[in-house]
């Protein structure tokens, strides 16, 4: 008796999963490794932003060694002036605490943005950062 099209379909799912599922089971231990360090990471814990006084500044923790980035974006008479951007390594364990005085612009700042990620290998095309911390005034 011949098979239904039906059938040969399940029976080659059925076999794709099997396969995929013994791949998945044997890719366990290594994919888990990267989950778990990224879990650890970088924490903000303090984000400063005055306008007024052209400040933009953040505290961060880092419970393992992180590449941390700041993107800044400076607004003057309403529009997007300026975008200075930082990073460093941050060491298990250690803060980097920064404050940024910008020059004043003509018209005047009036509105500051700070977006913080974090980095296990900053090289790595394929690393997504880790969003540790945003804020706009």
């Amino acid at each position: 008796m011949r098979s239904s099209h039906r059938e040969r379909t399940f029976r080659t799912l059925a076999a794709v999963a099997a396969a995929l599922g013994a791949l998945t089971a044997a890719a366990g231990p290594a994919s888990a490794s990267p989950s778990t360090s990224a879990a650890a990471g970088c924490v903000t814990t303090d984000i400063h932003l005055d306008p007024g006084a052209r400040e933009v500044g953040w505290t961060v923790d880092c419970a393992d060694r992180r590449y941390v980035f700041a993107d800044i974006t400076v607004f003057a008479g309403g529009v997007a002036h300026s975008n200075p951007q930082e990073g460093r390594w941050v060491d298990a364990g250690d803060t980097w605490q920064d404050l940024n005085v910008y020059p004043q612009t003509t018209p005047a700042i009036d509105h500051l943005c700070v977006h913080l990620v974090s980095y296990v290998d900053p090289t790595d095309p394929f690393e997504q950062p880790q969003v540790i911390g945003h804020s706009c005034v």
